[in-house]
């Protein structure tokens, strides 16, 4: 739907809007939680919904509970029954002013497309000697007088939005094209577009309406454009451009801190992983955005200094942007998606044996540079194209802790790493957890691989589960996984001389060599 042009006036308008459908939810008992209330309402606002969203938090119009459910304080139900305009107008203008003076600055764009428009060219006696011009070979018919000046808007959704990150984030832009006095030709070369994955898919579903329309400040009131000669968007899906470097493609895969995209690095035609970090903001006020963001980079950069063929390497990262992003090299499946193929029964021995050695010297490589990893779990355990093993996000469980001197709450983002964490991890009045955490998960996804099964505090061994397992490594579980840090292991140096012990035909070399695959998987 058409978007207004982005001043004080239109996102004060549009704010006040998603507060009266968040009452109107409340009345009517539908769902107001913020994915829900996000997916219904961003297509109709014009800068991206997390703003809004922090906004309204901030200045104490709404409030989020532990279930992600919004509901209006007693301010923002006198806001949604028309009283405290001037009040709410000056605090839109306050924090908003950014995105609104980024506006101002805007080029314009041609309708439905995320490229500024061409403009006609400046008189001759503004142009720069010849040497400095460009030659083209096509011809652009003169322009009519200029028309009326309108503030830009952003154009239309693709139908992958783009992380935006120039202009600023939340800048909007949109066609300065409708309601032009008379169409203006425009005729360009043709350039050609670098390569991008295209997935062609059924016609967007209509979004449901909404319980309130849109504010008249959020809908364009000017006559449909006459026909111009404007190419019309084409139906494949492209990769979206990101920081010029990279394009994004379809997700991948998603979680409770939000999605992942494969994509693609430009200048070298290669393939990598993107992940956004977006939906982490729902659990944390907007005053601690910069706390988690702060936690965020330094985990991101420890990861990054660690160079081991068993740690997913970190390419780049940027959370500055209004989507928080990172970017890895791309992997080739999970060991949850191998042990789900397993059918409940584990991985094959000998595959079992060499992924636990390459998670070992990937964590003690990490630990030699005091990067501890506290989030072991088969989701974080990614194969590459050789069916190699690699660990991946180091310490984001460290993104999202309790801090109360900075008023960080405790959350817990999902629940499937919990067998795999050792009980100090989950006492933070204890001693501060090292290296024998990592000790513990690993115990836990050995046993897991040999046998299938997320062992207890009374299972059998692992060898009395799947004889085909070494009984040499049963010992090695059970002292991995005891609840107290003094009868576990303290290190992966330690646990990994009792595994050669267990094998004194050398079948896994000696202690230092890891063992690599570098047959590539069939097709």
């Amino acid at each position: 739907m058409p978007k207004a042009a982005i001043n004080r006036d239109a996102v004060s308008g549009e704010a006040l809007f998603i507060l009266r459908n968040l009452r109107e939810n409340g009345r009517l008992g539908r769902s107001n939680k913020l994915a829900d209330v996000k997916a219904a309402l961003e297509p109709s606002v014009s800068l991206e919904f997390d703003n809004y969203f922090f906004f309204l938090r901030k200045f104490h119009y709404i409030a989020m509970d532990r279930e992600a459910q919004l509901k209006l304080t007693d301010q923002g139900e006198r806001v949604a029954g028309g009283e405290l305009g001037d009040k709410f107008s000056t605090e839109v203008g306050e924090f908003f002013a950014e995105q609104l003076a980024s506006a101002e600055d805007e080029p314009p764009v041609a309708q439905g497309t995320e490229e500024p428009m061409q403009l006609p060219p400046p008189p001759p006696e503004l142009l720069l000697d010849e040497a400095e011009v460009v030659p083209t070979a096509a011809t652009q018919i003169a322009p009519p007088p200029s028309p009326p000046s309108m503030a830009p808007m952003r154009a239309a959704r693709s139908a992958m939005p783009a992380l935006e990150l120039t202009p600023p984030p939340g800048a909007a832009q949109v066609p300065s094209s409708v309601g032009s006095p008379s169409p203006v030709a425009l005729i360009t070369p043709a350039v050609p577009e670098p390569r991008r994955e295209t997935s062609i898919g059924p016609a967007p579903v209509a979004p449901a309406p909404l319980p309130f329309a849109p504010p008249a400040s959020s809908v364009s009131s000017m006559p449909p454009p006459a026909a111009t000669p404007v190419a019309a968007a084409p139906v494949a899906s492209k990769g979206t451009e990101l920081d010029l470097r990279y394009q994004k493609f379809d997700p991948i895969g998603t979680g409770p801190l939000g999605t992942v995209f494969k994509g693609r690095f430009t200048a070298l035609g290669l393939d990598i992983c993107l992940k956004e970090l977006k939906d982490i903001f729902g659990y944390f006020s907007f005053l601690q955005r910069g706390e988690v963001l702060k936690r965020l980079k330094k985990e991101l950069c420890a990861q990054a200094q660690v160079r081991h063929p068993g740690i997913v390497q970190v390419v780049d990262q940027n959370v500055d942007a209004s989507r928080p992003y990172f970017v890895l090299e791309l992997m080739n499946g999970s060991l949850k998606e191998r042990l789900e193929a397993g059918g409940g029964s584990g991985v094959p021995v000998p595959f079992a044996l060499r992924t636990f050695l390459q998670m070992a010297y990937g964590l003690r490589a990490a630990h030699a540079t005091g990067l501890t990893h506290h989030n072991l779990k088969p989701e974080n355990v990614l194969f590459d194209a050789y069916g190699n093993a690699k660990l991946a996000d180091f310490g984001l469980g460290r993104v999202v802790e309790v801090d109360s001197t900075k008023g960080m709450p405790q959350v817990f983002v999902g629940t499937g790493g919990m067998p795999y964490m050792a009980p100090e991890l989950m006492n933070r009045g204890a001693k501060e957890p090292g290296p024998s955490a990592d000790v513990y998960g690993l115990g836990i996804l050995l046993y897991e691989m040999l046998t299938g099964q997320i062992p207890g505090r009374r299972s059998p061994l692992p060898s009395e589960v799947n004889p085909e397992a070494p009984s040499g490594l049963d010992q090695l579980f059970d002292k991995a996984t005891q609840d107290k840090r003094e009868q576990r292991y303290p290190d992966v140096d330690a646990m990994l001389e009792d595994f050669y012990k267990a094998f004194p035909d050398k079948e896994f070399l000696v202690r230092g060599d890891l063992v690599l695959s570098s047959d590539a998987p069939q097709p």
